[in-house]
């Protein structure tokens, strides 16, 4: 592609010169006829531009053009430029190339695979051009063609995507680069791509909300069926249990009259947990102290922390804002974070909570330094069922993540190259409260 990207990075040095030999022509703008250079060069160049200046007269749409450069040398000149280049950018040809380089605004590769039918876009943009220069340059020697299309803006605001098609020839001897191409208006063809390219992002984000309800859906009505089927069965084999080990002596049956209430309470756990993950909340929205409700939930879990020796640190602004949330939501979401991060340390270790302000979100940071997440799972850890632990059930980071989606926030989980897991909390600011506060 780099004939083409030459061009229009090199500002063009085209004095106007007349050739004595061709009386069709009216105009010559290039170096290589009225230079030191071997004869097959410029008669090359001699029939190339006879037949861009022949092809430019029929009045087609497409703009001949021949490039041409010195191997060992920065820089670009044409030898001819189809007078529709010209007018598109209302310039003459001295001109041309700097206005066609200030006029991109991307370069785009079309990439055909051999066995599928797909093709691959591969965009360059502005910023980009300037340091892939020489790989353009090149890739297009190498290739002898080029082929790519520009997004350009005109002088008068209109954006406009020419194709760019060119061959590539060295001329060993002259150390000489000739490249004869042609430039086409694509623009009706790239910006129906384009808008096929948004849709298609779209029709995939609605497909997964789609999924994403109708698998919420099944869930919930599978989850009240389970409940109410199941939960009495299990309070009355626990009830049972329990009331069994209470009146029987102590044979050696009570341990296992103990297992059997510890499970059927686990199990009750679950139910109700599922029940609330799949149960539409309507929430109960006030000004929150998020400094306060962590310090609430560390309260809560105190005991476990200190069971397990794990020292916790909090550090937050002290002019830190409220935020607008069901504090009853919000409460138990941070205890399912942490306690996934007590579970992470069972020998001890350090949990550091961080609170921050950000432009638009409250920012709660919950890092542990314990083993870390396995690459494979960090995208599953929301899924519902989805757990690592044995005696898991998948369900504590599924409710905490509908929680902060359901007050328009983020839940961010990522393993830490140091070791340990990060959860991030964002929470959206109330511009209210936060300008109040």
């Amino acid at each position: 592609m780099l004939n083409r990207s030459c061009s229009i990075y090199e500002e063009l040095q085209v004095p106007n010169h007349y050739h004595p030999h061709a009386d069709r022509e009216t105009e010559y703008s290039g170096r290589i006829l009225t230079g030191n250079y071997s004869e097959k060069l410029k008669e090359t160049v001699r029939e190339q531009v006879d037949a861009c200046r022949a092809f430019d007269r029929i009045g087609l749409t497409v703009m001949p053009y021949i490039s041409a450069w010195q191997v060992d040398r920065p820089g670009i000149w044409y030898e001819f430029v189809s007078h529709r280049f010209l007018d598109l950018f209302g310039v003459p040809s001295s001109r041309l190339g700097k206005e066609f380089r200030n006029a991109i605004l991307d370069r785009r590769e079309y990439e055909r695979a051999e066995i599928c039918p797909d093709i691959k876009e591969m965009v360059l943009p502005r910023h980009e051009l300037e340091n892939q220069w020489n790989r353009l340059r090149g890739e297009s020697i190498l290739a002898g063609e080029t082929e790519a299309v520009y997004k350009v803006r005109l002088p008068d605001n209109r954006v406009r995507w020419l194709k760019d098609c060119a061959s590539v020839t060295p001329f060993i001897e002259d150390s000489i680069c000739l490249s004869p191409g042609y430039l086409a208006d694509v623009s009706m063809e790239m910006s129906q791509k384009d808008q096929v390219d948004e849709l298609n992002v779209m029709v995939n984000r609605d497909k997964g909300l789609l999924v994403e309800a109708e698998r919420h859906a099944a869930m919930g009505q599978l989850s009240a069926k389970v409940y109410h089927e199941v939960r009495n069965p299990i309070l009355s084999i626990g009830g049972l249990a329990k009331r069994l080990a209470e009146q029987q002596p102590n044979d050696g049956t009570r341990p296992y009259m103990a297992v059997i209430v510890n499970e059927a309470e686990r199990l009750e756990k679950i139910l109700n947990n599922l029940f609330r993950f799949t149960t539409p909340v309507e929430l109960d929205l006030s000004p929150t102290d998020p400094v306060n409700l962590v310090k609430r939930v560390v309260g809560l879990l105190r005991s476990e922390l200190g069971r397990y020796g794990i020292q916790v640190s909090l550090v937050c602004p002290q002019n830190h804002p409220f935020i607008f949330i069901d504090q009853e939501q919000i409460h138990e979401a941070l205890i399912h974070i942490i306690k996934n991060s007590i579970d992470a340390l069972p020998d001890g270790g350090n949990l550091k909570i961080h609170l921050t302000g950000e432009k638009e979100y409250v920012s709660i940071i919950i890092r542990d330094s314990g083993a870390g997440i396995c690459a494979t799972h960090e995208n599953r850890l929301t899924e519902p069922f989805f757990t690592t632990k044995v005696y898991g059930s998948g369900l504590g980071l599924s409710i905490a993540k509908k929680a902060v989606q359901l007050h328009g926030g983020k839940l961010i989980i990522r393993g830490l190259d140091s070791g340990g897991t990060e959860v991030q909390m964002l929470l959206p600011l109330n511009e209210q409260i936060k300008n109040s506060n």
